[in-house]
């Protein structure tokens, strides 16, 4: 029970990926808890984007966002470049695959 249930100040509870009502959500729900690392298998490769720019990009991810910003955090520090999270997927600028391989598997991924 809520604090606010059964008053004027009641809200509906929304999803933060669709929108859509709580009841009505049919996105698959995020693990409940960390993966480790050893356990999840990610790929790499680099993607030419606008312009001509290249970006690593990481998918494979089966965890909390918090954790997959650490790792973002991680890569950027050891890559020495800015990225970003996009959907379980991490992108760091540049063309930093060996790099990237390299940490990944330091911290227990399999690549």
């Amino acid at each position: 029970m809520g604090l606010f249930d059964g008053t004027p100040l009641e809200r509906p509870i929304h999803c933060d990926r669709c929108g859509l009502d709580e009841k009505d959500c049919r996105c698959a729900p995020l693990p409940a808890a960390d993966v480790l690392p050893s356990s999840q298998r990610l790929q790499i490769r680099v993607e030419k984007r606008k312009r001509g720019k290249l970006m690593t990009v990481v998918e494979g991810f089966e965890c909390q966002p918090q954790q997959l910003q650490k790792v973002l955090t991680t890569l950027k520090n050891h890559c020495g470049a800015g990225g970003t999270t996009e959907s379980m997927s991490v992108e760091i600028q540049g063309q930093h695959l060996e790099r990237a391989q390299a940490k990944l598997r330091e911290l227990g991924y399999r690549v």
